[in-house]
């Protein structure tokens, strides 16, 4: 495997469990078995090596639950909408890779020097761009602050399941069982739905 792929393999490790602040660069180039200044070479910074490691994160977790949840093109656009709502949580209750992008923002987003700029752009290229569209067809026409809540209230369901995970494998367990887990996520699907609606009155 390239340096440059093992410092992310490496990165992606480190900073899913210990946030950006807390992810150390000399911790990151020892499990790559490379030196610190190979981070700079190939990234340029730590930061830049976290906007690649978020990347990589989301396009797992895009992989094994897909935005559009494989819907054809002829689907409604509330089905587009649930199907959206749906990977969401479903990459955030992922206790494997495909959980790592929900794990890696709710470690970094809370801890102070972390780099925001990097977050939020990321965010909304990866997620707030691709949900845009869905919005303003199932909205209407409003104002923008309008959708910005609608997409709020998407990415927000992954804020608690991502922030306490101590608390969410005391309800679920170690190993959910899947049809109270598909239960969950359907509620919280049909919430965020119905809040959304109440958006366009």
């Amino acid at each position: 495997m390239p340096v440059k792929d093992k410092l992310i393999t490496s990165a992606l490790k480190i900073f899913s469990k210990s946030g950006y602040r807390d992810g150390r660069v000399a911790d990151i180039a020892k499990h790559a078995k490379a030196n610190i200044a190979s981070i700079n070479y190939y990234f340029g910074s730590k930061e830049a090596l976290f906007a690649e490691v978020l990347r990589h994160a989301f396009q797992a977790a895009e992989k094994k639950y897909p935005a559009d949840g494989g819907l054809d093109a002829s689907a409604s656009c509330e089905e587009k909408l649930a199907a959206f709502a749906r990977s969401i949580i479903y990459r955030t209750l992922d206790p494997g890779p495909a959980g790592n992008f929900n794990r890696i923002m709710s470690l970094t987003v809370k801890s102070p020097g972390s780099p925001t700029g990097t977050i939020c752009e990321e965010v909304r290229s990866l997620q707030v761009m691709p949900l845009a569209p869905l919005l303003h067809e199932f909205i209407g026409e409003t104002d923008e602050v309008v959708y910005q809540i609608a997409a709020l209230n998407f990415l927000s369901l992954s804020d608690i399941l991502a922030q306490y995970p101590e608390v969410v494998e005391h309800i679920f367990g170690k190993k959910p069982d899947e049809a109270f887990k598909k239960t969950f996520v359907d509620g919280q699907v049909k919430a965020v739905i119905a809040a959304t609606k109440a958006l366009a009155v």
